[in-house]
């Protein structure tokens, strides 16, 4: 990679791209041909194809964008420019973002890893105007690409006494890919060239543990918190993306060759890792099957995704404390009477969507959708709204005694860098096209436009689900098409399930936990009608602790708010009637009371519990 002068290199950007602001009017911003080993048989589908409508989703994926978009940029660069002893205006964004040498990892996170999520915040700007179109947003993603690469020279002084450099650059080298594929932007490929090598004379030799980290010499336990075997999913993107083998050298370099080996021969190497990290991790062992074809990956990642589960809250979510628990030994129930940081949402769902959108492209096990669904509503679509200044939604709380609802204490930590990206990727996640048809993974309000053999071809999905148990797809085409829809029917659809094609019900049998093929000649004004059987059904939190249940309906787990008897009875709860067509509560009667349970995302700032003891002494399974 070849090393030239901030102002060489700005100079040249300028008089050879006619303007940064602009879109690149040549082809040379787009994908290369990059062979890989193995090539899913579901891809994805552009950003702009997907549209969200009206609903909570799409609400989120606007308030997103828009506190994004308005960031003060000089705000953004300014850790940037400290660091490297530039001229900073602009304000001090706060928390963790700031430069500043007041942190503490007993008690101040202030200033814990300058300008840590920037990458994020351009990669979520970049998705989003590739879904919108904004113009306003491309242009703000181009002006951060070019700003930030005045900051960035050989020797890496940002990452000098640099806290986190593996975590940081890991998303400074996202941001830049997306904001080369989804936002045009003309020089990003060569500010990422040129911020891989400003970072690696400060990158360990290979992906290290927390574990390895400790045992090296540290300052401070923080400096033993990096992230290098994160690496590899970004340098492979970032191989596939410009062609550069410098990337694809540096991917396999930082595999994280001890986790993975654990996991492909089915060992559960996850209790007592970090455990975002160690799910985020999974993303590269995907990206390396892709890449490489080496099947050990594929099963280290469909591995760690099996155990990850195995040890997931009824909600999917996971992580009490941020750490893996030993399972066997009724921890997972421990932790709801022990802490109230139970699952790291935002960043937490954002690597549960990643590894299940892989694993589902490549095994269309509708298992996966299953997963991402649980997630989906349970958690993120629960999530506190970021706020302008910063203010954001970390943790869910499942603690049995005072759940509640509330804003993280430091402002921009990483969660504020993920739920961006993650409401960005809603539609994508939301619809696959494989070579024969389409997959609808997800029902929610919105419209995927395609091109089926030629024909132009538009699926609209409308939907009240999962406060309603039925969607309905809506096509239109130009003319008459043959292919087939795939409908993912959950694992825990019973048989009240139906589907009709043009208000005829479909023969043959439905099979939850499999995708169901309406194979036939689509033409316009189809329409599909979708009810899946929601039973309301018991969860117990781990095998140990039997009698320690949630109640689920469909996808939906159910918190109780308000007056919580400290026992109820198997019978009470699978009584629970819903209160009224246009409310989502639940009404559970209990001893002449009414116990009132209700979706995370109705919940508000009402105390709440997710988990009661039953009375009885039958013990209930996990799933």
């Amino acid at each position: 990679m070849k090393n030239i002068s901030r102002r060489q290199f700005l100079k040249k950007a300028a008089t050879t791209t006619g303007g940064l602001v602009a879109a690149h009017s040549l082809p040379s911003w787009a994908l290369p041909a990059v062979e890989v080993s193995f090539v899913p048989p579901l891809s994805v589908y552009e950003y702009s194809q997907v549209q969200l409508h009206d609903g909570l989703l799409h609400e989120q994926f606007e308030n997103n964008h828009r506190i994004f978009l308005n960031l003060d940029e000089d705000g953004l660069l300014k850790p940037f420019r400290q660091r490297q002893g530039m001229s900073a205006p602009g304000p001090d964004l706060g928390g963790w973002y700031d430069n500043s040498d007041d942190f503490n990892p007993a008690s101040n996170f202030h200033g814990f890893i300058p300008g840590h999520t920037f990458g994020q915040y351009v990669s979520g700007l970049a998705r989003a105007y590739a879904a919108t179109g904004s113009k306003p947003t491309q242009a703000k993603v181009h002006r951060l690409v070019r700003a930030y690469a005045a900051t960035v020279e050989p020797a890496g002084k940002f990452y000098v006494d640099y806290r986190l450099p593996g975590y940081a650059f890991d998303k400074i080298c996202c941001g830049l890919i997306d904001a080369h594929e989804f936002a045009a932007d003309p020089i990003a490929l060569e500010v990422l060239k040129r911020s891989t090598e400003a970072v690696l004379p400060h990158l360990p030799e290979k992906a290290l543990s927390r574990v390895e980290q400790e045992a090296r010499p540290h300052k401070t336990v923080a400096y033993t918190w990096d992230e290098t075997y994160t690496l590899p999913e970004n340098f492979f993107l970032a191989y596939r993306r410009s062609g550069d083998r410098r990337y694809l050298d540096l991917a396999k370099r930082f595999i994280y060759h001890e986790y993975y080996d654990a996991l492909a021969e089915n060992h559960n190497a996850l209790p007592g890792k970090h455990a975002y990290s160690h799910v985020n991790t999974l993303s590269s062992a995907a990206q390396a099957y892709l890449v490489l074809g080496d099947e050990h990956y594929l099963r280290a990642a469909a591995n760690g995704w099996r155990m990850v589960q195995e040890q997931s809250y009824a909600t999917g979510g996971w992580g009490p404390n941020e750490g893996f628990v030993e399972p066997g030994k009724g921890l997972l129930a421990a932790s709801l009477n022990g802490t109230h940081a139970s699952f790291e949402t935002p960043c937490g769902a954002y690597g549960q969507f990643k590894i299940t959108r892989y694993l589902l492209r490549i095994t269309r096990d509708s298992r996966y959708g299953d997963s991402m669904e649980r997630v989906l509503y349970n958690t993120i679509a629960g999530a506190k709204p970021i706020l302008a200044d910063g203010t954001s939604f970390y943790y869910s709380d499942y603690n049995r005694d005072n759940g509640r609802k509330v804003y993280y204490k430091d402002k921009w930590p990483c969660c504020s860098g993920t739920f961006p990206q993650l409401t960005a990727d809603y539609g994508i996640s939301a619809y696959y096209p494989g070579a024969d048809g389409i997959y609808v993974n997800l029902f929610i309000p919105s419209r995927v436009r395609w091109s089926q053999n030629t024909t132009q071809c538009t699926l609209t999905q409308t939907t009240g689900y999962p406060a309603a148990s039925a969607t309905e797809l809506h096509f239109g085409l130009t003319r008459p098409e043959n292919f087939t829809v795939y409908l993912r029917v959950p694992a825990w659809a019973d048989a009240k399930t139906r589907v009709s094609i043009n208000g005829k019900r479909v023969e043959g049998e439905i099979l939850p936990g499999k995708f169901l093929a309406l194979s036939r000649s689509w033409k316009a004004g189809d329409r599909v009608e979708f009810e899946i059987g929601m039973p309301l059904r018991l969860e117990a939190v781990d095998e140990q602790n039997g009698n320690t249940v949630a109640l689920l309906r469909g996808p939906i787990a159910l918190f109780a708010v308000g007056d919580i008897p400290a026992r109820l009875t198997r019978s009470q709860l699978l009584a629970a009637t819903a209160a009224s067509r246009s409310s989502q509560d639940w009404l559970v009667a209990t001893d002449g009371r009414s116990l009132t349970l209700r979706p995370f995302s109705a919940v508000g700032d009402e105390t709440y519990r997710l988990y009661h003891e039953l009375e009885e002494s039958k013990k209930y399974a996990r799933r």
